[in-house]
């Protein structure tokens, strides 16, 4: 779920090939008193997020990743799969302006941490595979965090844009999500 501000947001739900199931991308005018359908997708849609009233961003997959884009408040969403079929599913995503944002996953073989400058076109790898990372939180263009897949509950941080990252914690647990 994310709201640009107290009216207006969004949230997401999952969906399912295996059993012709839709994710959904729900909207609110109103706080949430009142929610509408905006875009429906037949995949998981695990995170969204907006940087103004039109343009958002929201990722997910079941079995590929999928990315999707809008720059009209969700009236209408591109769709791309940006990794082929080398990732399995989107499951952290943050924008800090509408161009510059990563996203993150913990599959084994495409997964990783990514970093996209031009509004989600191009994708480069920033993390590996092996981090297994679940969730991400950026304070600014240069300081993140993201948090590990694992019963360790790693906290990675880089200060540079993502291009190093190191261990900063270990919580001895599993951390669900992470957020400053």
């Amino acid at each position: 779920i994310f709201f640009i501000y107290s009216l207006n947001g969004w949230a997401v739900t999952d969906g399912n090939k295996q059993s012709n199931d839709t994710g959904f991308i729900l909207h609110t005018t109103n706080g949430g008193d009142n929610w509408v359908v905006q875009f429906l997708h037949p995949d998981d849609i695990n995170v969204i997020q907006f940087t103004d009233v039109m343009t958002g961003y929201a990722g997910g997959g079941f079995g590929r990743a999928v990315f999707f884009r809008t720059t009209n408040g969700g009236i209408n969403w591109d769709t791309t799969r940006p990794f082929g079929s080398n990732m399995y599913t989107i499951l952290g995503l943050q924008f800090i302006n509408k161009d510059t944002g990563w996203i993150c996953s913990d599959d084994s073989f495409g997964g990783g941490v990514y970093r996209t400058t031009n509004g989600g076109i191009n994708w480069e790898q920033q993390a590996p595979a092996s981090n297994e990372p679940i969730k991400l939180f950026f304070t600014d263009s240069n300081t993140g965090w993201f948090i590990g897949k694992d019963t360790q509950g790693r906290l990675f941080k880089t200060t540079n844009s993502g291009v190093n990252w190191n261990l900063h914690t270990l919580f001895g647990t599993n951390l669900g999500n992470i957020y400053f």
